[in-house]
This record gives C-alpha cells, structure tokens and sequence, in this order.
C-alpha cells in the first residue's frame, strides 16, 4: 500500500539543502574544472575536464529536481524525485568509495564527498521505504 508522502518541513529542508548543495557543486564543475581538481586532489587532463563539465551539467539538473521537488504532490515526490535522488546518491556513495580506495580523491575533500553521499543516499532511504513500505494508519 502506497503511503501519502508530502514534502513536510524537514523533506523541504531536505530538498532545499540538496538543491543548493548539487547547483553549486554542478557549476562549479562546469565553470571552475581546475579549482575543483585541484580541491579533490586529482589530476587534470582535457579529457577529465570535459567529463567533469559533463557530470556538473547532470549534477545541476539534479540540484534543480530537489529544487522544484519541494513544492511538488505527494505522487511527484514519492514516483519521480525521491527515487531519482535515492538512485543518485547510492550510486554516487559507490562511485565516491572506489575513488577513495584507489586513490583518486587524495585530499579529505573526498571523504567529506563520500559520507555526503552516503547520508543522503540513507535520507532518501528512508523517505523512500517510507513511502511504500511502511504500514499506514489510513483505510
């Protein structure tokens, strides 16, 4: 039984914090590629550059998801923009680890990335199975 969802105060908080979080991080990718390899510790390559600019496109259209999310219906939130973040997030704390364990992020701004990633992939969880799968008190 599906649970009715709505973008409650903490959810709006949520959504806010990711919004702001992912429009700065995307531009940044886009705009300022050499500041953000050297914050991560990476190394830059023409090649690496246009990825990232690729990846910060992706990562500001999902800053604007969670932005609009915040004033969306309950089945917008619980069909579309909480299982798009979820996915994210899980995804990205995977991608985040790997990059750890080989040594690609070398300064703490990876790790910081990385328990980022992996809160809000929990957070998004939790709202996630709350929407679907935990029991209801309506008829």
């Amino acid at each position: 039984m599906k649970r009715s969802l709505s973008a409650g105060p903490m959810l709006k908080f949520i959504l806010t914090l990711t919004a702001i979080t992912l429009t700065i991080l995307g531009g940044c990718l886009i705009f300022a590629t050499h500041s953000m390899a050297l914050l991560y510790g990476t190394a830059e390559s023409i090649s690496g550059n246009n990825a990232a600019r690729t990846a910060g496109a992706a990562i500001l259209a999902l800053g604007v998801l969670a932005w609009l999310g915040r004033s969306q219906e309950a089945n917008v939130l619980r069909n579309a923009v909480i299982p798009v973040l979820f996915i994210w997030f899980l995804v990205k704390s995977v991608v985040a680890y790997l990059a750890l364990v080989n040594g690609v992020f070398k300064s703490a701004a990876g790790r910081v990335v990385f328990v980022s990633d992996l809160l809000l992939a929990l957070i998004y969880g939790y709202y996630l199975v709350r929407a679907y799968w935990l029991p209801t008190n309506e008829p």
